[in-house]
């Protein structure tokens, strides 16, 4: 006969595994509903603790022991590779594997020989392992009430930690690795993030640079700037704020099924029902959008628009309907949804108002406090741990010509003397050789340069766009490399006589400066990872301007290329493996393990 569980016994198995103050606050939650309501409580327990269930690794994992975690699961596809026939058997035995760790395999899509190559690869498994455990674990935190104003803000000191644990290791890798260019020049890695957007405080000075530049453009035009506050309804918040923000109470219409990142999607569904009743009332707007948490985690956005003093009714009417759509009848809906601030220009600038917002959210430099009380410094790490964790995009663009043609333009040295003007106005905006009024100092002017591009309505019709080169080689999984930016083009035009004739339309390329970059020492690391091209069997070309594919061995030596003889892969792509451990797989059939081809 068999023994069915105690109460206490059944709490027990629910909470095990879980972090120490977790286990305590399930069990005296249980504890005081089930006097009660005692199915209410095994219920909630239940639903509480079920989506945690999902998750493999222990839940109060590092991250270093995530990365251990990955390893395991890639050598697991390893071993079912060597054990299997065919190459659908192989995927579906991996793809089991994939849904038992709770991470969902490979689309459809994805040719054979690619999806074993990911399956097959650590790297694939620690990206979809952190992101699986990072949320489970991160929604498990927001439900049980530890993420809010007055315990932890935005995002629970556990995935802090982790988070921290991760930047720490990736700075360290960064500052132990060196790569020389084609010019004979040694960095290292993090000297070369240090000079590129990577760097907080580059990409914070990017971004004003930008956001001022709309606003000179604006103001040149006679435009007016709009600060917009777009929040969730009710049931997305974990807490309300009462008693003039001294204290922070459950808030009872909060759905548990609800995240951040479902939240994020409402917004974003929101403005893309807006974006296009806007476009279809023919107004375009421009501007920037922020997405920053509040205090328990739940995303609101901020966004600066401009737009002619006459479309500001419209633009403002048009947002409001669509954020009221869902739960507009709610209380508070009509007053706290979407709020509208008109900027004036006698107060203070349009930039300098929302220099705040990118600030805080991307390093906390020169802010002072947050809203909060805390050092915006400090809360940074925590905004930084909680988009990382929800897959949030920060920041984003509405409206101007493309940002990658002005990167573009700053690899570029100099332009032939014949060149287009626009070409040359774009270029002298992108690269310091701008003077405004008043102003000595030569500067970028993000103004000048949506003017040499067509306007700020240009979109994809922009007069310069970027030159795109088909890769050599597969990537990384056996993939089709995507093609890359070697440069810019544009077109120019030579006007003819008053009824077009001799009139010419001449196309101009100019490719952009580039080094090719070797990495010369790396970390030791737990498997030599290497990628083949499916059809020579000789190692894949590099998928950036970095190339990996000389990488020596902790010992210093170089592992050998197999043997072309050996080497009979799926045709459809390469495949990532150890030394020495995969198989080789010719026309769908696998063949034999690496090592014991006889």
């Amino acid at each position: 006969m068999v023994r069915l569980p105690t109460d206490a016994e059944w709490v027990e198995g629910r909470i095990r595994g879980l972090p120490p103050r977790w286990r305590h606050k399930l069990r005296r939650r249980w504890e005081q509903r089930s006097v009660d309501d005692y199915v209410g409580a095994n219920v909630e327990l239940r639903e509480a603790t079920a989506a945690l269930l999902s998750v493999r690794v222990s839940l109060d994992a590092s991250d270093s022991e995530i990365c251990d975690a990955a390893e395991r699961q890639a050598l697991r596809c390893l071993d079912r590779l060597a054990l299997t026939v065919t190459v659908k058997q192989a995927r579906a035995s991996m793809e089991r594997v994939c849904i038992g760790q709770g991470i969902t395999p490979p689309s459809e899509e994805t040719e054979h020989g690619p999806a074993l190559a990911r399956m097959c690869c650590p790297l694939w498994w620690r990206r979809k392992l952190r992101k699986h455990h990072g949320q489970t674990v991160e929604g498990a935190a927001v439900r049980l009430g530890y993420v809010n104003r007055f315990r932890d803000l935005y995002v629970s000191n556990e995935r802090l930690a982790e988070r921290t644990q991760q930047n720490k290791r990736n700075a360290s890798m960064l500052e132990a690795t060196t790569a020389r260019n084609d010019a004979g020049q040694v960095f290292t890695l993090a000297e070369l993030a240090a000079k590129s957007t990577a760097s907080k405080a580059i990409r914070r000075a990017e971004l004003m640079t930008r956001i001022a530049g709309f606003e000179r453009y604006a103001d040149a035009e006679g435009y007016q700037g709009v600060f917009i506050t777009l929040t969730c309804p009710s049931r997305f918040h974990r807490y309300m704020i009462v008693n003039d923000g001294k204290a922070a109470v459950p808030n009872p219409k909060y759905d548990w099924h609800e995240t951040p990142a479902t939240a994020h999607k409402h917004l974003t569904r929101v403005w893309a029902r807006s974006r296009a009743a806007l476009a279809r009332q023919e107004l375009r707007p421009f501007g920037f959008r922020i997405s920053e948490p509040q205090h328990d985690g739940t995303p609101h956005w901020h966004m600066l628009l401009f737009c002619p003093p006459a479309e500001v009714e419209q633009l403002m009417a048009t947002l409001q309907r669509y954020a009221l759509q869902d739960s507009g009848d709610e209380k508070g809906a009509l007053q706290h949804r979407c709020d509208f601030k008109l900027i004036d220009k006698a107060r203070g600038t349009a930039a300098g108002y929302i220099a705040k917002y990118v600030a805080k959210n991307i390093d906390g430099e020169h802010v002072g406090d947050d809203l909060e009380g805390r050092p915006a410094t400090e809360s940074a790490k925590r905004v930084e741990a909680w988009c990382s964790t929800w897959r949030i995009r920060q920041f984003q663009q509405i409206g101007g010509p493309p940002v990658s043609v002005w990167r573009e333009l700053r690899r570029i040295k100099h332009l032939p003397a014949d060149a287009p003007v626009h070409l040359h106005h774009a270029h002298r905006a992108a690269n310091k050789q701008v003077q405004r009024d008043g102003d000595e100092t030569a500067t970028v002017a993000w103004d000048a340069y949506c003017r040499a591009q067509g306007g700020i309505a240009c979109g994809r019709n922009a007069a310069i766009k970027l030159t795109m080169r088909e890769a050599e080689g597969l990537g990384r999984y056996g993939d089709a490399a995507p093609p890359r930016p070697v440069g810019v083009e544009t077109w120019s035009h030579q006007t003819g006589d008053a009824e077009g004739n001799g009139e010419q339309a001449q196309r101009w390329q100019v490719e952009s400066e580039r080094s090719v970059w070797t990495i010369e020492r790396v970390p030791a690391r737990r498997f030599d990872w290497r990628s083949f091209d499916a059809e020579s069997a000789t190692p894949a070309q590099p998928r950036t301007s970095v190339n990996n594919c000389t990488q020596p061995n902790v010992d210093g030596t170089k592992s050998p290329t197999p043997a072309a003889s050996q080497h009979s892969y799926v045709r459809s792509g390469a495949l990532c493996y150890p030394p020495g451990s995969s198989p080789a797989l010719d026309a769908g059939r696998i063949l034999a393990p690496w090592g014991k081809l006889t």
